[in-house]
Parts: C-alpha cells; structure tokens; sequence
C-alpha cells in the first residue's frame, strides 16, 4: 500500500523536492526525507492520529490529507475540516487553508 500511495501522489512529492515526476520516481527512497517532528493529523469527527517522523500533502482535487512516515507506512485522510498539527502548532486547518499545502 505504501508503493501505491507514493505512486499516486508521485506529482506532489515530486514538487515538494524540487525534481521531476520521473527523477523522483526513479528513486523515491532517496528523495524522501522524513522530519525529526511530531505530527499529528485531527479530523471532522474528533478522531485524531499522531505521527513522528513524517510529514503531510493536502490535496483540494482529492480532497485528501496524505501522511508519509519513516516507519508506520502511508497515509491518506479525508480533508474535510482536517487539521494538521506538527510539534503541537497548528499549521493547516481545511477550513482556513484552501488549496494544496505541504507541511515542514
């Protein structure tokens, strides 16, 4: 599951590092870089999920939170009043954040 996520957000995580879809499809492994940070994903519900070492794209065309950790796989959440928090500071709220986003 967590090829499949990387394959279908390939786009994102290739503007997130500054390279082509094909570079960065070439080696994934070598690009991605996971943040010595705490992340943690709340959503509409009141559900919440917590994360170290990893990072979040937000997509408005999926409508979808995708999460990218060193060590518990790939992610992806509903958006819909989603927050994203990384060490304890709010960084996206769906609700004031439209468009794409990508976290520290």
């Amino acid at each position: 599951m967590s090829a499949q996520i990387i394959q279908e957000w390939a786009e994102e995580l290739a503007a997130r590092y500054g390279c082509t879809v094909e570079t960065f499809m070439a080696k994934p492994g070598h690009l991605i870089f996971f943040p010595s940070q705490t992340l943690r994903i709340e959503l509409m519900d009141g559900s919440a999920v917590e994360f170290n070492y990893a990072f979040a794209l937000v997509s408005e065309a999926r409508r979808t939170v995708a999460v990218f950790t060193e060590h518990c796989g790939h992610h992806v959440f509903p958006h819909h009043q989603a927050k994203v928090l990384c060490n304890g500071v709010l960084l996206y709220a769906q609700d004031t954040h439209p468009g794409d986003w990508s976290s520290p």
